[in-house]
């Protein structure tokens, strides 16, 4: 059994290689990132990376799902998945109110400041996909349509399944749109950074744009019964 000393060694070197990881898809994406720089950057030669993780894929898993772990702790320190049991139990105001702390824990997360990595390594992803990209989907991004979704039927329980991803589709992509686009956005909303002021307001905007539009299709659908 090796020594606690060697244990702990073990164990920075491999936050080190980690750390190096992350900030280097995030920069580069799978495709553009070579192991020999992620050794250089965290100061350890190329095996002491194959050791700790395996190939360049195994360890750009270990990053994506070390972040999809910190997004998941935000939600659940937020009080913002409750699922579709308890949605059920809580009043309509209410569940519109706690759609927009979830938004706005989500804007938190992406813009910052600091802006998260996790966003970054998702954008990537999105315009250079590797073959991670299933594991992705199934992972963090089918659960989260998921979550949303919740909202989405307690709010409008008559929309067909279709129609419900096509709502949690555009909550979703208003949000991601201030990230993707971050350098663009900041300019032409005349700010430096997205305060976390200005990102509860940014929450709050999209949470009654997109209620106002699932009620919309809801009454919608009902005239055209």
């Amino acid at each position: 059994m090796a020594s606690p000393a060697l244990q702990h060694d073990d164990a920075a070197t491999k936050a080190r290689i980690l750390r190096a990881a992350t900030a280097l898809f995030a920069e580069r994406g799978f495709h553009g990132t070579k192991i020999r720089d992620i050794a250089e950057r965290a100061g350890v030669n190329v095996a002491a990376g194959h050791y700790h993780f395996g190939s360049k894929r195994d360890l750009y898993l270990e990053v994506l799902r070390a972040t999809f772990a910190e997004v998941r702790a935000a939600l659940d320190r937020g009080g913002v998945s409750p699922g579709a049991a308890a949605l059920a139990r809580l009043s309509e105001a209410r569940v519109e109110a706690l759609l927009e702390k979830r938004i706005a824990v989500m804007l938190e997360n992406l813009l910052g400041p600091p802006p998260s990595l996790h966003g970054a390594l998702m954008q990537r992803e999105m315009v250079d996909p590797s073959d991670a990209l299933p594991i992705v989907v199934a992972e963090f991004i089918e659960p989260m349509v998921d979550e949303a979704a919740a909202f989405v039927r307690r709010l409008a329980p008559e929309l067909d399944d279709e129609t419900v991803r096509w709502c949690v589709t555009s909550i979703m992509s208003q949000a991601i749109f201030y990230r993707f686009t971050m350098p663009a956005s900041l300019r032409l909303l005349r700010l430096r950074a997205f305060s976390p002021a200005y990102t509860r307001r940014l929450a709050a905007h999209i949470a009654a744009f997109s209620v106002a539009g699932i009620d919309r299709i809801r009454r919608r659908r009902r005239r055209a019964r």
